[in-house]
């Protein structure tokens, strides 16, 4: 937890040279000689990231409004930099992780000559939040005088650790979409503001913190990884046609695409594609020759789609071009109901059919995979090891029959033995995190992480509001489509009016 008691480690040493002297005043002056200048011990590399994704609801917790007056005494011509600090120590107050009232404080006691003090405050965000904070260190006028300090070089230098060590754990965690408080339709129908409330972020096992990747002020639904690893599609919206009638479908009014490099997420790769017209789906993945590819499909009937159109997006420039291009795989395919993936598991041969696909056997480089019987298996869900020595999978279910939940597998290549999981009301996405561990979501806004040689539960990571691997659903439970979902807000969990901007500075 990132907490406003956050102790930096700053050392300032100084002192005076010579002997002390005598009576004699010249021999004072002469022995004494110039004051050496102080300096600043290294600071020590923090913990990175956040304990809850939950904690970047800040903008609307208990601080928010003492936030706004820090953010209005900064606008203020002057700016009454005595009133930023007086406002964002009341906001901290109320809510030690609120991070912009952390950076806004930073600045108003740097221009106050509280170096030290500064220091604490500033590296509490940067340590929290490195792509965000970083980006605003590097453009802020206010902190230009600052960084020329010893403090400020002491910070500058820590930033470059900052770094290093958030893009090495970036690349070594498990990435996730995760919201920071629960998805609700606004009270009134029609066209209208809502975001998903999602963002990308990284979870660092060794540590149990998330690093958050990317800042679309909540508006991510899923994002697609390209094969190289170099590059990552993300894909969201804005806003949003929900209609009055519950048994016509809710349509993307704004979806927008836009392509981040996978090292360095402080600034995207181009503006963001926006898709202009109502679609009920959308669906984004890499092509050939990492070409990106985005597939529209218009409604038909509450739950169908229409036929598709496929585009190529300019990534540098934010344009979308039509193209005449099979639908990439893997991709992710999202709408306001449910967001799925669509993949070709790597050496798995079936017989897929329906939609979404099913099949009632597998098999891995020509030797079946053993399913229960009478059972047919999710294409979604299926996901091989890097090694091939494993493959998860999880049988078919029917959402709106009971007792019919669907369960999920490991398959044991060597053995030919298969593992039952768990069986749940879940879409049981499924990833492999490294050659033996496999991540896969329970139904229950929680993803587990599963030992597959010693066959036994690593740890879980909770997010009630909504968490998955790859993209975000309106529900944590497979729909049942013979009836509209119905989406319960949480108690406390707050409007869905338009999001203001992320406004550490205005």
């Amino acid at each position: 937890m990132v907490r406003a008691s956050l102790v930096v480690a700053i050392a300032v040493l100084s002192g005076c040279g010579g002997k002390k002297a005598d009576n004699d005043p010249k021999e004072t002056k002469r022995d004494a000689g110039p004051a050496p200048s102080p300096t600043v011990a290294p600071l020590a590399t923090p913990t990175l990231g956040i304990d809850q994704v939950r904690r970047t609801n800040f903008i609307y917790g208990d601080g928010a409004t003492a936030h706004g007056k820090a953010v209005q005494a900064y606008g203020a011509k002057p700016r009454s930099w005595a009133g930023v600090k007086e406002h964002a120590e009341a906001a901290i107050a109320k809510d030690a992780n609120h991070l912009d009232a952390h950076w806004l404080l930073g600045i108003a006691l740097a221009q106050a000559g509280e170096h030290a003090s500064a220091v604490q405050h500033l590296v509490t965000a940067l340590a929290a939040d490195f792509w965000r904070y970083g980006a605003l260190l590097r453009q802020d006028a206010d902190l230009a005088e600052f960084l020329k300090t010893q403090h400020g070089t002491a910070v500058t230098e820590l930033v470059a650790k900052i770094q290093s060590d958030y893009t090495a754990r970036t690349n070594a965690g498990l990435w996730i979409v995760a919201r920071r408080s629960p998805f609700r339709w606004a009270d009134k129908p029609g066209v209208q503001t809502t975001t998903s409330r999602g963002e990308v972020y990284a979870f660092d096992r060794e540590k149990s913190r998330y690093l958050r990747l990317t800042h679309t002020d909540h508006q991510v639904a899923g994002f697609v990884k390209a094969p190289a690893g170099n590059e990552v599609i993300v894909v969201g919206f804005d806003k949003v046609d929900h209609p009055k009638d519950p048994e016509a479908p809710s349509l993307l009014a704004r979806a927008w695409v836009q392509v981040y490099d996978a090292a360095d997420w402080g600034k995207p790769l181009g503006p963001r594609a926006t898709v202009g017209t109502a679609v009920r789906e959308i669906a984004v993945g890499f092509g050939e020759g990492g070409q990106v590819l985005v597939v529209t499909a218009p409604a038909s009937g509450r739950w169908g789609t229409g036929a598709p159109t496929t585009q190529s997006l300019d990534k540098t420039a934010g344009k979308l071009v039509a193209v005449q291009a099979a639908a990439p795989a893997p991709r992710i395919v999202f709408s306001l109901d449910e967001g799925r993936v669509v993949r070709a598991a790597d050496g798995v041969s079936a017989a897929w059919s329906g939609e979404p696909p099913a099949a009632p056997a597998l098999t891995l480089g020509g030797k079946p995979i053993g399913i229960p019987e009478g059972k047919t298996v999710s294409q979604a869900s299926v996901a091989v090891s890097p090694d091939k020595a494993f493959v998860a999978f999880a049988t078919a279910g029917d959402p709106c029959a009971k007792g019919n939940a669907p369960s999920l597998y490991v398959h044991q290549v060597k053995t030919n033995a298969s593992r039952h999981l768990l069986s749940a009301s879940s879409r049981f996405a499924t990833r492999w995190v490294d050659a033996t561990t496999l991540a896969y979501d329970d139904g229950e806004g929680v993803i587990r992480l599963w030992d597959a040689p010693g066959g036994h539960e690593l740890l879980k990571l909770d997010n009630k509001a909504g968490v998955a691997l790859d993209v975000l659903s309106l529900t944590s439970t497979p729909i049942c489509k013979q009836a509209p979902p119905v989406v319960e807000p949480a108690a406390g969990s707050g409007s869905n009016d338009e999001l203001p901007p992320e406004e550490g500075r205005p």
